[in-house]
């Protein structure tokens, strides 16, 4: 398992106050506490072929928007997608988002290392301007994801295919979110971004369907080689 970066004092993930029921296992991953074990190795990887809920706020993000984004992100190697409303894979470990013609949402994943490297960029760029993220994240898993979609997302994405480079902005639990399908580790599952302080809601809600369906939570842990 990946070494986590440990530190005295360090920012919560919006969602940990509302994890803080039962036993739970806390790390600092990229200087965020975040829930990495709720149960065992085995009650969580069963949870996870079910419908698993993991808190990811702890991904290193960046958000980008203006005139001059696409030009400003591709002048420092970044792949972007060609069309709005879509999403790349830029160096295996990092999703670039395209949420408009010219609005981006950078998150590396673990291992990944753009988002810092942008961050560290104090070139100011006419028609540049930088989207502040404080964004509640999540991972979906399992066979029972799209059930969970059908209670709670404004679009039933059983009837709406949602293809494997698709970027959509809709409503789960009422609230403004952005999804998308992935694959992590040769598993599909969907990805959930919305404000960090609709994150415990978002929590409770997920969680609550979860354990009805059969799955509940997964730590971060789960997700690591």
């Amino acid at each position: 398992m990946q070494q986590f970066d440990i530190k005295k004092i360090a920012p919560i993930s919006p969602i940990a106050h509302a994890q803080s029921n039962g036993t739970v296992k806390w790390d600092v991953v990229n200087g965020m506490k975040i829930a990495v074990e709720f149960a065992s190795a085995d009650i969580e990887q069963a949870r996870k072929k079910v419908l698993g809920v993991t808190d990811v706020s702890c991904f290193e993000r960046y958000g980008v928007k203006g005139p001059q984004a696409s030009q400003y992100l591709a002048d420092r190697e970044i792949a972007i997608p060609a069309n709005p409303n879509a999403w790349t894979l830029c160096d295996q470990k990092t999703l670039v988002l395209r949420l408009g013609s010219s609005e981006f949402l950078i998150e590396d994943q673990l291992g990944g290392l753009a988002c810092k490297k942008l961050a560290g960029d104090t070139m100011r760029v006419a028609g540049v301007y930088k989207v502040p993220r404080a964004d509640a994240a999540f991972i979906l898993s399992g066979s029972e994801v799209l059930n969970l979609f059908s209670e709670l997302c404004s679009l039933d994405l059983r009837e709406k295919s949602l293809s494997a480079k698709d970027v959509i902005m809709t409503q789960v639990a009422g609230i403004s979110a952005t999804v998308l399908r992935q694959t992590i580790g040769g598993e599909q599952v969907y990805r959930v971004w919305c404000d960090g302080t609709y994150g415990p809601y978002m929590w409770d809600v997920l969680l609550e369907i979860a354990v009805e369906l059969g799955g509940g939570a997964v730590g971060l842990a789960r997700y690591q080689n």
